[in-house]
Order: structure tokens, then C-alpha cells, then sequence
């Protein structure tokens, strides 16, 4: 065991205390960079934190930067290609007591004149290859745009249906209160009273259900939003008296044209088919002669002990030497492997073109069907809203009639739980009118607001 002196000690709990705070330091730091500077969102501000922060987001925006980087390649192509050699030699001959001491340099430099354009044919496609990789990465947040919409009205339809069931667990407990009066001075059934309290335990329940259905959802929102699930954030609910006001459905012909215009699967799969001819393009290219360019400066020196030599400057600048040439690469029978190239490649257009076909036809189909859907579920949440009504009227004169003993705590009950259902019922079409519509607003390339 090491002993070391009081100084040395005082020294080295010193450095590790130092370590220790720089350590936490640079974590605390690492932890805040990673968490939003609000805790607070609305809608809006979902969707902007997670086009920013979100993995799989900034994975495709690396697809973009590395499709940007092919690009520059490809231009940088057609320039010449520049390269350097050094060779330094040294030799003794023990017999004739000899040194000898060489040396060659140079600088030579080459391009392609002609290949069958096949260098513009790949900047071309080069570029179409960025564009579909940001249309790719479109694709991306539309997909996690409709995640968030989901999880943000989730959050909304269960604290708005939180609000009921409390309230209906404050009158599940005042009849609750009643009825074991009643019951004490055998107004009503020891059974009645059992009910009643049946139903109030389940109303508690009902409400600790709903916030951990809360919880879920905001669980899977900070998930999307790529935010530690151990941070609390809430988010900002718009004016309940205005939300529908913003949700009229568009004509259908509006609808269609704006989705068609915008969807990024339609302008991927157009893309595909170009990128498939310029490939064709580039396979032709083969069938052509290539035309190279080169030049070259080369020099170099030879002394030896044994004879008398010229100075090192004098050699190089004498044995300087330049030179300039053109190759011309004709090609004549490579066993058929171009020709079989160029056909696989029109195979690939024509496979594009019929992908391109289909989706078109399927999107095509799917907006329609869409656009109904839409009008279903709002004319859903207008027949549930109704209902809804009706319910809780009849379900509170039930209430009014049991607490004057005119009906049965059963017949209480029964009414509670329908209106209960048709409560649950409500909240799911409203908000699943919400969501339809809104998800029509990301297929047709409007920002989404509440």
C-alpha cells in the first residue's frame, strides 16, 4: 500500500475534486442541449421542435447532405486530374568504392475530352438525386407531423373527458352521501346502497384511467419530439369556441388539386423514371470512343563519387522535359456487356413508368376515399354531440327523480352508464373529425394550426 504525505494528499483530492466538477459540468451541459428551452407547447410548436430535433428527421437530413456531396463530386469530375511523383535513389559499389546518388521528379496532369457525355449525364442525375432526397425527407415530416397531430389531440380529447368524469365523480359522491343516509333510515335496499358505491369506485377509477391515458400520450409526443420522457412539458390547447371554426372541409377539386401538386410520393416516383433514363443515357455513353488529354513535366539529376558531374541545379534544369498527349479508347467487342447494360437500364424506365402509374392511381384513389372519410366523421360528431346531450339531460332529471326517491339507484345507474358511453363516444368522434381533417391540411402541403 502507497502512503503518501499529508501535502500529496491534500494535492490529489484537489485534482480529482477539480476532475469531478468538470466532469459534471460538461454533463449538465450535454443534458441542457438536449432539452427544450420551453416546457410549453402548442400544435405549432410541436411540429417546428421535431423537423429540428427529431433522430430520424436529422438521419434523413444527413441523406440530404451526402446526396448534395455527390453532386459537387460530379462536377468536380470534369476538371483534370493533377498528380505528383518524387523518387530518390541511392547506390554503393563496395569493389569499385563508388556513390551514387539519383534522382527523378514530376508532375503530370490529365482530363477526359469525350466519353459520351457521360460526365454531364451523371451531374444531371446527381441532381435529381438531391432533389429526391429532400422530397424523401418531406416524406419524413409528414409522416411525423401526422404522429404528432395524434398524439397532441390524444392529449386533448383525454383531458377534455377528464373534466367530465370528475365532474360526474362529484355527483357520483353526493348520491353516494344520500343514499347511505337513505339507507341508514331505511329509505332504500342495503343492495341499492352497495350499487351506488360500486359506481362511484368505479368513476375514481375511470378518472386514474384517463390520466394515465394522459401520461401515454404524452410519452409518445416527447418521443416524436426526441425529448428526455422524464421532462415534464405540457402543452397549449387552442380556444374550444374557435377550434371548428377553422375546420371547414375544402371542395373536393380543391383538395385534390392542392394534394397532387404537393404530395412528395408523386414527385418521387416522376423522378424515378428521369433517373432511370439518365442511367439509360450513361450506359450509351459506353458505346462511345474516349477521348483522353494528358501532360507532363519530368526532370531528375545522377551523381556519383567516380566522375566528375554537373551541379544538382544545372542536371535538373537540363534533364527538364515536358510532355503532351491524347489516348483515343475505341471500343470494338466486349462480349455483348454493354448492349446488355442499356437493356437492363430501358427495363428499369419502363418499371418506373409503371410505378409511377400505380401510385398515382393508388394516391389518387386513397384522396377520395380520404375526402369521404372526412365528411363522415364530421357528420359522426355532430350526430355524437347531439346524443350527448340528450344523454346527460336525461342522465341529471335521473338524478333529480332519485334524489326525491322516485327511481331506483339501478335505474340511476343505467342512466349514468349510457350517458358515460355515449360521453366516450362523443370525445372519440370529435376529436377523431379533428384529426382526419387536420392530416388533410398535411396532404395538402398547408401548415398545420389549432
Amino acid at each position: 500500500m502507497v502512503n503518501f504525505s499529508p501535502m500529496k494528499r491534500y494535492l490529489l483530492f484537489a485534482i480529482l475534486y477539480c476532475i469531478a466538477q468538470a466532469t459534471f459540468a460538461q454533463l449538465s451541459t450535454t443534458t441542457q442541449d438536449q432539452q427544450p428551452s420551453k416546457s410549453s407547447f402548442s400544435l405549432e410548436d410541436c411540429i417546428k421542435y421535431a423537423e429540428e430535433n427529431n433522430y430520424g428527421l436529422q438521419n434523413a437530413g444527413l441523406n440530404v447532405s451526402a446526396s448534395e456531396i455527390n453532386l459537387k463530386q460530379a462536377k468536380e469530375n470534369i476538371a483534370p486530374s493533377v498528380s505528383a511523383s518524387l523518387t530518390q535513389g541511392f547506390g554503393a559499389n563496395n569493389f569499385q568504392k563508388s556513390v551514387n546518388w539519383n534522382g527523378n521528379y514530376g508532375i503530370s496532369a490529365g482530363m477526359t475530352l469525350f466519353k459520351g457525355l457521360s460526365n454531364y449525364h451523371n451531374i444531371q442525375q446527381s441532381k435529381l438525386q438531391v432533389e429526391q432526397s429532400n422530397l424523401q425527407l418531406e416524406q419524413s415530416k409528414n409522416q411525423v407531423r401526422i404522429s404528432i397531430i395524434q398524439s397532441f389531440l390524444a392529449i386533448m380529447m383525454n383531458q377534455d373527458l377528464l373534466d367530465y368524469q370528475e365532474d360526474v365523480v362529484k355527483s357520483s359522491k353526493e348520491r353516494l352521501d344520500q343514499g347511505e343516509q337513505q339507507f341508514k333510515v331505511g329509505q332504500i335496499l342495503e343492495s341499492d346502497y352497495k350499487m351506488l358505491l360500486a359506481q362511484y369506485t368505479s368513476d375514481l377509477y375511470n378518472v386514474e384511467n384517463t390520466k394515465i391515458n394522459i401520461q401515454n400520450s404524452f410519452l409518445a409526443l416527447k418521443n416524436l419530439l426526441s425529448i428526455d420522457p422524464y421532462q415534464e412539458i405540457s402543452i397549449v390547447r387552442p380556444d374550444s369556441a374557435t377550434l371548428f371554426k377553422n375546420l371547414e372541409i375544402p371542395e373536393f377539386q380543391e383538395m385534390l388539386s392542392k394534394s397532387t401538386n404537393y404530395l412528395p410520393e408523386l414527385k418521387i416516383a416522376e423522378n424515378d423514371i428521369t433517373d432511370a433514363e439518365y442511367s439509360v443515357k450513361m450506359q450509351k455513353a459506353n458505346f462511345y470512343p474516349s477521348l483522353s488529354l494528358s501532360a507532363g513535366i519530368n526532370t531528375g539529376y545522377n551523381n556519383s563519387n567516380l566522375s566528375e558531374n554537373l551541379g544538382w541545379g544545372t542536371q535538373l534544369w537540363h534533364g527538364l522535359g515536358e510532355n503532351v498527349g491524347l489516348s483515343l479508347s475505341v471500343p470494338i467487342y466486349q462480349h455483348s456487356q454493354v448492349r446488355n447494360n442499356v437493356k437492363l437500364a430501358e427495363l428499369r424506365v419502363q418499371q418506373a413508368e409503371l410505378n409511377q402509374k400505380e401510385i398515382v392511381f393508388q394516391i389518387n384513389q386513397e384522396l377520395q376515399q380520404y375526402y369521404l372519410d372526412v365528411k363522415s366523421a364530421y357528420n359522426d360528431y355532430i350526430v355524437a354531440e347531439a346524443q350527448k346531450d340528450a344523454y346527460e339531460a336525461n342522465y341529471n332529471a335521473y338524478g333529480f327523480k332519485f334524489k326525491y326517491g322516485a327511481v331506483t339507484a339501478v335505474d340511476l345507474i343505467q342512466q349514468q352508464t349510457n350517458y358515460l358511453n355515449q360521453l366516450n363516444k362523443y370525445m372519440q368522434t370529435k376529436y377523431s373529425y379533428v384529426l382526419e381533417r387536420k392530416i388533410l391540411d398535411v396532404m395538402m402541403g398547408i401548415p398545420v394550426t389549432l
